[in-house]
């Protein structure tokens, strides 16, 4: 996160964010809901692109330390995404790729677009593991962002229900 930076995750992980949210109009505080929703879901995008070039890449290590005979990797492909663990947060996932103005952002963009996957065999044991490391950091990373931007969407929903329920009161 950068700060004062004026990419939709900064502001949103900006604390000022929420700042005076009860003094918000209701419209403000959908605008700042959506905003965070779909922030999230293009969080949960970069991280499911990073989670499947892991499984790919811990395959191939796999494959190699185990002995077992070599197969394609698009042989292998449906197994190896097969028996993802999918967890959601308590919503219906989204099954379409968020609308992105400028993501995967540049860092996602470049670790999951190099030619890796296409050298996988030729990529020695130590480019393997140093591939895994960085995608692991990035993975750290998106997360930790995902998950505050969960605290923020979930204090602007409470903030609409106290709305609704003081409506309906």
């Amino acid at each position: 996160m950068t700060t004062g930076g004026k990419r939709r995750i900064d502001r949103i992980l900006d604390p000022a964010f929420l700042d005076r949210l009860a003094e918000e109009s209701l419209e403000v505080l959908r605008e700042k809901r959506d905003d965070c929703a779909e922030e999230e879901s293009v969080l949960s995008y970069e991280r499911s692109l990073i989670h499947t070039r892991l499984r790919l890449l811990k395959d191939e290590q796999d494959t190699r330390t185990s002995g077992k005979p070599r197969r394609s990797i698009v042989d292998r492909l449906p197994q190896i995404l097969a028996d993802e663990d999918v967890r959601h947060r308590g919503s219906f996932p989204s099954l379409e790729a968020p609308p992105i103005y400028d993501n995967p952002r540049r860092r996602v963009e470049k670790l999951v677009n190099d030619d890796t996957l296409t050298r996988l065999t030729e990529l020695s044991d130590d480019e393997i593991r140093a591939a895994i490391a960085t995608l692991n950091g990035a993975e750290i990373e998106i997360s930790e962002n995902r998950k505050a931007v969960h605290a923020v969407l979930d204090r602007c929903i409470e903030e609409i229900g106290r709305r609704k329920a003081a409506a309906d009161a």
